[in-house]
């Protein structure tokens, strides 16, 4: 009986979390997958990095987040509300 209710406690707290969907205005058949390939080539595109070497080595990678999504856009995704 407990673990039931913990079940639908999480189920719950799960539902409540609403996250952005999005959907490809010109391939309406693209799926999450493609989403993810595309924001993952949209933020290389659109990343700079920077290595500075030291006692040790560091390397910070910066994303133009704006550019990104404009490059999402571009793509053909859009947010759909739920």
């Amino acid at each position: 009986m407990r673990h039931s209710f913990i079940a639908l406690c999480l189920l719950g707290m799960v539902s409540a979390c609403s996250s952005t969907q999005y959907r490809n205005v010109n391939h309406p058949s693209y799926g999450d997958t493609e989403y993810r390939s595309d924001l993952a080539a949209c933020r290389k595109e659109n990343s700079t990095t920077t290595t500075t070497q030291g006692y040790d080595v560091q390397i910070h990678v910066d994303v133009d987040e704006a550019k990104a999504a404009s490059c999402m856009t571009q793509r053909g995704w859009q947010s759909i509300s739920k």
